[in-house]
């Protein structure tokens, strides 16, 4: 027999961005919920069943009762048996039954959980947290969760628990509300993610529709939790607060929230590091491109190709965007900036205006040549911003996509490059002459194409360690001259095993005279500027 009700109070925050001590979560002034045991019944074998739906009254408790047909997982031996709520008393308790394998022992010891979806061989899946929907209906069906530790008395054919079973809930329920920075109620809520900020642990909400109100199973916790809100207009909130959750407890808590632009929306910006910077677009190949820009976060309006754009103030910024994905054409165009400025935001919204945050495709050849590249007379300033990101998401890549695009600019650092299928040239020279740069991407793909890393980092002389390479097949060019004159360089890890002919030359030329490199295990190399530089130590993987 049981029931359990979830108890809390209305929890109304006061969330001043900046004051951590207005931002939690805190313990309703109620007791623990009342919970009381199951009467369980068993014979052999397993049975499916339905599950139960939580209330929410609107006075601070969620209520909780059982439906005849509800399903509990028994636990035991690496597999789990169904338990089925056969009847439902007046007072609340219910009679369940389910169907053991035969030799099940005396004094077997089982884990209850409930309900049964969320078991699995060894007890409590540890991912359901994970995935949510943010309705009360699938929160109670699915994560509504309890469990019990016991031991069964077998007596022949039936078996029955070695004194009564109680369900002790694993998890709290929050139900979040949300406000803007006016106080107005967001009501359009459409993805919330949770994030532990100690633990890296995350939860998300993705709702059936637009919701007020989300509903979310969360672990017990002390820690600072980050909250991201998206909504049905496209709008983004942030939030961090700390939480002070116990199992089996229902919070009701009220954010108010922060706008932001996540990276992956943030259109491609550049922002002034001194006043009077001066940035212009110049047409390339392809001499139908259209963009709009945007100053400072105004509105958005056209740019005629060759203006030049005056950022007035230190801080001022301006953003681009345009439809220019056609399959026709070449080159995009090339950026030029006066004095410094930083670059960070999402390349693609050069090409996709509406849907850049999710676009993953280059639509031709060439498509961001020499985008923003200097030249060996004159280094591009444009620098790597301190915290907001330069982003190249395409997972789809062309022929000479990325062709010389940052060459002979400040870059410290290197955008992220997350395509595991390269094309001919791709990378070619991209970071060529960049004397500044001293992170470099990772390259994780496995199958290279002709040419793809060429010159890639070549002049890099503040590179000290070169992206792990795991590729094991190489082709013609992929790594020619791809770390030359990088005279910092001491550590490189190429994990080929089968190097081909004219895969690596001068590829080494330049760099220091000591330093690791990292091969994989019974592989040869030669010797120089082509192989392993001489002097340098090798140890194998």
């Amino acid at each position: 027999m049981k029931t359990f009700k979830y108890l809390g109070t209305l929890l109304l925050l006061a969330m001043a961005w900046a004051c951590s001590n207005d931002n939690e979560i805190v313990k309703p002034e109620s007791v623990q919920p009342v919970s009381d045991g199951i009467t369980f019944t068993a014979t052999f074998g397993v049975k499916n069943g339905t599950s139960r739906a939580l209330s929410d009254p609107g006075d601070g408790t969620l209520s909780a009762s059982w439906q005849v047909g509800e399903q509990i997982a028994i636990v035991f031996g690496g597999d789990k048996y169904t338990a089925t709520v056969t009847e439902v008393d007046a007072d609340g308790s219910a009679t369940v039954t389910a169907t053991l394998p035969a030799g099940t022992s005396n004094n077997q010891a089982v884990t209850y959980v409930y309900p049964f979806t969320a078991a699995n061989g060894s007890g409590l899946r540890s991912d359901v947290l994970s995935s949510q929907n943010g309705t009360l209906a699938t929160l109670s069906s699915t994560l509504d969760i309890a469990t019990a530790n016991g031991t069964l008395v077998v007596d022949g054919t039936t078996a029955q628990p070695n004194g009564t079973v109680t369900l002790v809930n694993q998890f709290a329920i929050c139900k979040f509300q949300f406000t803007d920075e006016n106080e107005q109620a967001i009501e359009n809520i459409t993805n919330l993610t949770i994030t532990d900020l100690a633990t890296t642990e995350v939860i998300t909400v993705t709702t059936p529709s637009p919701m007020a109100a989300v509903y979310v199973a969360m672990m017990p916790s002390n820690n600072s939790m980050k909250f991201e809100l998206e909504t049905e207009s496209g709008k983004d909130y942030q939030k961090i607060a700390s939480a002070h959750l116990e199992a089996g407890m229902f919070y009701r808590p009220t954010f108010k929230m922060t706008f932001f632009e996540p990276p992956l929306k943030t259109p491609l910006t550049f922002e002034a590091m001194e006043a009077g910077a001066i940035v212009v677009f110049s047409a390339g190949y392809y001499s139908n491109a259209v963009l709009e820009c945007r100053i400072n976060d105004g509105e958005w309006t056209d740019y005629t190709m060759n203006e030049r754009i005056t950022l007035a103030n230190v801080g001022d910024k301006i953003s681009f965007r345009g439809d220019n994905h056609g399959t026709e054409g070449e080159g995009l165009g090339r950026y030029y900036c006066t004095a410094p400025c930083y670059l960070y935001g999402n390349v693609m919204s050069l090409l996709y205006k509406e849907n850049f945050a999710t676009a993953t495709t280059l639509p031709r050849n060439f498509i961001f040549y020499g985008l923003l590249s200097g030249s060996e007379d004159y280094l591009m300033p444009i620098y790597s911003h301190p915290t907001k990101d330069l982003l190249l998401p395409a997972t789809t890549l062309t022929e000479e996509c990325y062709t010389t695009m940052f060459q002979y600019t400040c870059l410290t650092r290197a955008p992220e490059l997350p395509s595991e299928t390269l094309a001919k040239q791709c990378y070619w020279c991209m970071f060529l002459g960049c004397t500044s740069l001293t992170t470099a991407p990772k390259l994780p793909s496995e199958t290279l194409a002709e040419g793809c890393y060429s010159r890639m980092f070549e002049g890099c002389t503040s590179l000290t360690k070169a992206p792990v390479l795991p590729a094991p097949t190489l082709v013609e060019s992929c790594y020619y001259g791809m770390f030359k004159g990088c005279s910092s360089l001491n550590a490189v890890e190429c994990l080929a095993t089968n190097l081909g002919s004219y895969t690596t030359s001068t590829w080494l030329d330049g760099v220091p005279s000591t330093g690791t490199f990292t091969k994989a295990a019974g592989v040869t190399w030669q010797t120089g500027i082509s192989g392993i530089p001489s002097g340098w130590t090798v140890v194998e993987k």
